[in-house]
């Protein structure tokens, strides 16, 4: 059926296309380029953020030694030196006992130094305290540049309209093309505010934390990596099933749009042509297809987050076990163990948080896409320069010489 309501009911759009979603991603980041200072502002605040962040586990393990070396040394014989200690439990046939508190630095006789504690807690308070202050200072900038980012895309695709040729719209339903402009750029937005500051936090943690845990122990650090390749598998298979089907349903959701805004401009002509139940059939199979494609996606990308989870308790237990028999050993103290248990979660968390975040950052750049290609599409040749009235009469033009006339 040609003309528009052949275009109405039949549904017609653009050409349908394979998601590039790197190549529309790094694009996407490049439109944050005005915004440069603003970035590198956020991104200090970030960093000394981190840095204080991956700080404080460290700082409440020595806080935990404290009190455990006071708990230890009140149970001995006061006078005695550590090492008279350890001997005499060796003799006593409790080697085990002694090599665990090898690694830890006890007073014999002496109780707990609470005014230790309580300095060592103050420093953590102040640490997480300026660390929180920080961050709150990096997402309020994170915030600004990622606004005035999606104004100038609203800006960028409102001039972009205004120059296409009558052909492009005449090819095209016009609530697909709004969708692009309302639907997909607001998309563009809420995936920008819920994850880009959450991505470079996340980025930077597993770093900072990567550099303590590798500080505190090795061999636990090395431990701590083993599920790594795992998390790794299960984000880029979990992606890569998820993908096709946010492309599918941001793509569906213009259909739909388009379908509802015709139906309501053409109501008339609907109700003349007795298009009623052919209009209801169209939207109900469009709807049909916006549910699956959303339903599945939302599926799949929802699946990481368990599986980043169990990933993430297993890597917990490792460390759990192996710390512990670092400590029985005395080569790592309780204090430093319990800090490396809070590093392993830091470490975990951020990856966890990022796989939660796939279906936000598959979803917007799958809006991007679209958004790139309604202001890539060809615009219309500018119309040549009017003549002059003069030569348009044929008048000779100023400074013409006579064998010119």
């Amino acid at each position: 059926m040609a003309g528009p309501m052949g275009r109405m009911m039949a549904g017609g759009g653009p050409d349908q296309h394979s998601m590039d979603f790197k190549g529309s991603g790094k694009r996407l980041l490049a439109q944050f380029k005005p915004e440069k200072s603003t970035m590198y502002a956020m991104l200090a605040c970030t960093v000394l953020s981190v840095g204080l962040s991956v700080l404080g586990p460290w700082i409440l393990g020595k806080a935990t030694d404290l009190v455990f070396a006071g708990v230890v040394g009140r149970q001995m014989p006061e006078g005695a030196t550590k090492a008279e200690v350890l001997a005499s439990m060796r003799q006593r046939g409790e080697g085990a006992v002694a090599d665990m508190l090898q690694g830890t630095d006890f007073t014999p006789g002496e109780g707990i130094d609470f005014t230790a504690v309580g300095h060592v807690l103050l420093i953590a308070l102040a640490v997480f305290m300026v660390a929180g202050l920080l961050m709150a200072v990096a997402t309020r900038l994170s915030n600004r540049a990622i606004n005035h980012t999606v104004a100038r895309m609203r800006q960028d695709l409102q001039a972009k309209l205004s120059r296409l040729p009558l052909s492009y719209f005449d090819q095209r339903q016009r609530g697909e093309v709004l969708s692009r402009a309302t639907n997909d750029i607001d998309n563009i937005g809420q995936t920008l505010q819920q994850s880009m500051g959450q991505l470079v936090n996340s980025l930077l943690t597993i770093v900072g934390v990567l550099v303590m845990m590798f500080w505190v122990s090795p061999l636990l650090a090395l431990v701590a990596l083993v599920t790594v390749p795992l998390s790794f598998v299960v984000a880029t298979r979990v992606g890569k099933r998820s993908q096709p089907h946010f492309v599918q349903q941001w793509r569906t959701t213009g259909k739909l749009n388009a379908h509802i805004e015709e139906m309501y401009t053409g109501h008339t002509l609907v109700k003349v042509f007795g298009r009623q139940e052919e209009s209801a059939k169209q939207f109900a199979e469009e709807n049909e297809r916006l549910y699956e494609a959303g339903f599945k996606a939302q599926f799949n990308s929802g699946v990481m987050q368990p599986l980043m989870f169990f990933v993430s308790n297993l890597n917990y237990v490792l460390v759990a076990v192996v710390g512990g028999l670092r400590v029985a050993t005395g080569a790592l103290s309780i204090g430093d163990v319990q800090a490396f248990i809070q590093y392993s979660r830091q470490f975990s968390m951020p990856l966890t948080q990022v796989a939660s975040m796939a279906n936000l950052v598959q979803s917007g750049v799958a809006s991007a896409e679209r958004v790139f290609e309604l202001l890539d599409a060809e615009e219309q040749e500018s119309d040549p320069p009017p003549l002059s009235a003069s030569l348009e009469r044929g008048d000779p033009h100023p400074g013409a010489r006579p064998e010119e006339l």
